[in-house]
Formats: structure tokens, sequence, C-alpha cells
């Protein structure tokens, strides 16, 4: 009886499932490199990996598969191995993996959330999401970590977020040890005083001796260290690392000087009490502040399953889009794969939401006749049903 169960569908998911497999019938999706190698997860109405385990041997194959399974979600490993399809996971012998960073916007504790909840997306959080994803290619990987643009390779999770591939085969032989490490490099975790280049210089008929620190110019840590407590002090914002209101009072009064001196290395130009103790405190908490908000968990997991590049997502009906252009993507009107054609639901309850050119909504327990691509986004949502006239 429980496996009858498994094989009944609402009408819901099989219309959702027919519109997938009629794309997947006629798209050329990409398959990853060495796709012989990787495992892959198919999902479906419940979850977003109902199986896995799975071996594809070819491109020509994968297409296949897309067209005759239809999954609402597909995802494969961003390891290699000899034996995918082996289990468990020791005996598929790892041969390496690529290195993904994944940026979703649940992550960043937007105030659009409090607007819309967790399972929406709007243009305010995708655009933050965006600009986390800008920041860890333009800020760290390349020139921290000296990869090449040609080698980084940006996708649209197809529903919150990004994608981050890196394509150099440098790479593929981290361990998981390794790629925490530079989750921890990227999220500041460890940051101090001592590491920022902050030292004590005596001075000649000063008893007290100088501090000086890190400037903008300089390069990684130290430099993002030098121009953040810049912004804080320009917007006086010193607040949010803890700093008191009135030593903050008395680096704002002397801002502009403070600024100059920050910008030449010189960190001593307000006087403060225990001034190494106060710098060490504010170091402390922006190692946290800075941190790029990425899934940890995705990065140092040399095993993950990440989702398939070109291939559509369950929960939106929009596609994970390779983006040529991060800058002026946009992902609510370029991921848009599906037609207009009107298709008739029963909506339970949505906040406005835009998709392509249009924006729909809010609605809540209304019947509507929307774009097919409005109401697969819907019914991917799980707000809506089909109406049944």
């Amino acid at each position: 009886m429980e496996d009858l169960q498994l094989r009944i569908r609402n009408p819901e998911e099989e219309y959702v499932r027919s519109r997938f497999r009629e794309y997947y019938g006629k798209a050329d999706v990409k398959a990853p490199d060495e796709v012989e190698r990787r495992e892959f997860g198919f999902g479906g109405w419940e979850r977003k990996i109902e199986v896995r385990h799975l071996h594809v041997g070819n491109a020509e194959e994968l297409k296949g598969k897309l067209a005759m399974e239809a999954p609402l979600f597909i995802s494969y490993s961003v390891a290699y191995y000899e034996f995918p399809d082996m289990r468990p996971m020791e005996r598929k012998n790892w041969l390496g993996a690529d290195v993904v960073f994944d940026l979703d916007s649940d992550h960043l504790g937007l105030p659009c959330r409090k607007r819309h909840g967790t399972k929406w997306v709007c243009d305010e959080c995708l655009a933050a999401v965006k600009d986390e994803s800008a920041k860890l290619i333009e800020q760290f990987l390349i020139p921290d970590f000296g990869f090449s643009k040609n080698e980084i390779e940006v996708n649209f999770s197809g529903n919150r977020g990004y994608h981050v591939h890196i394509r150099d085969k440098t790479v593929k032989k981290l361990s998981s040890y390794a790629r925490r490490e530079v989750v921890d490099y990227l999220t500041g975790t460890g940051i101090d005083f001592d590491s920022m280049d902050f030292r004590n210089v005596a001075v000649s008929g000063r008893k007290e001796k100088k501090l000086l620190g890190p400037s903008p110019s300089n390069p990684a840590w130290p430099g993002r260290i030098a121009r953040l407590v810049s912004r804080l002090v320009a917007e006086k914002r010193l607040a949010e690392v803890g700093v008191e209101e009135k030593d903050a009072k008395r680096i704002y009064k002397k801002s502009e000087q403070f600024l100059k001196s920050v910008r030449e290395g010189n960190w001593d130009v307000v006087k403060l009490e225990r001034k190494e103790e106060f710098w060490r405190n504010v170091v402390g908490r922006l190692g946290v502040k800075l941190g790029d908000r990425i899934d940890q968990n995705v990065t140092a997991d040399a095993s993950k399953l990440i989702r398939l590049p070109d291939s559509l997502h369950g929960e939106s009906a929009l596609l994970a889009k390779r983006v040529k252009d991060l800058n002026s993507f946009d992902p609510l009107k370029e991921a848009v794969v599906f037609g207009d054609q009107p298709v008739r639901i029963k909506i339970k309850n949505a906040p406005e939401f835009r998709l392509g050119e249009l924006t729909f909504g809010p609605f809540k327990s209304e019947e509507k006749e929307l774009p097919e691509y409005a109401a697969l986004f819907l019914l991917c949502k799980k707000e809506a049903v089909l109406w049944k006239s």
C-alpha cells in the first residue's frame, strides 16, 4: 500500500511534471565536466533529493533521463568518483571535487523577509545576494586566491541565490580540512588584532608608544579591516561593533583627521583609554561582520550535491541559469522559461511578486487566470491548486 501511495500524484504535481517534461524534451541541458564520474540526485514534490547515488554515462543519457523522468529537482556531486553509484559513500572511491560556494538570500537576515517570508523572493533580497556574490568574487577569489574570471562560473540557483564554481584543476584535490580552511578565511574566522598588521612603535619624546596598523590600500584582510572601520566612522555606525557611545563620540569629533591618518596606517590620532585593547575588541567583532554570507557546509563538504546548471527548480519553475554578466543579470526575468498562455488556478496566499515585466498579487483565497510561468511559480510554491471548473 505504501508503494502504491508513492506512485499516486496530485493533479498539481502531474501538471508541473508534464510542463517540466516538455521543457527537458526540447532544452539543451549541458552535462557537467566528467559527467560519468558524478553522482546524481533527483527530487520530487516532497523532497529536493528523493533518490541519489545515480550514475549517468554521458550527456545524451542525462538528457534522456530528464525528458523521461522530469524530476522537479536535479543535483549532481561536486565530487568525482570512480564508482558514483556505489554505496555506502566509502565504496565510491573519491577522486577529487570542485570548489563551490552557495550564497542564499535566506542567510542575509534581510528586512524584506519580514514582509514576504522565507518562501518568497523579491528584487531587494535577490539584489542583496547578488552583491554578496560579486563581493566574494571581486574581493576574495580574484585578489586573494588568484583565480581569473575565466576560472569562475556563476549560476543562479533557480530560487533564492547563486552558486559560484571554481573551475581550476588545482583545487580538485583539496581535502575537506583544506576546504574548511578556505571557508574560515572567507568568513573571517580566527581573525584577530595580532594578525592584522597592528604594532606599537616607540616615538622619540613620547612615553606612550604609537599605534600603527593597516591602511585601506593593504591587501587581504588587513585592508578590509581598515576599509570597514573607515566606513563605520564616516557613517557614524561604530555602535554596530560594540563601541561605547563616549568612545564613538570622541572618534566622530575627529573623524576627518582619523580617516586621513588611517589611510597612512596611523591609528593613533584619537586618544583612547587602553587603545590597544579597544581596537583589539573592534577587530574581533569585525571578523564576524565582514565574513561572506556563504553556506559553509556546501564549500567544506567534498561530496555535496549541488543544483545542476540549466535545470529547473521545483520550488519556482525558474531556470538554474548560467550567468554571463552578474552585474546586469535579472533572475526574475532571464530565468523565466515558460510561456504566457493562461492557466486557471486557485491561489491560497501569496505576496506581491514580479516575474518578467509583470507584477502579480498580492493574493488571498482567489481564483485567477495567470500566465503559465506565474501559475507554475505559485503551484511550485504550493500556494495554488489547479482551478477545477
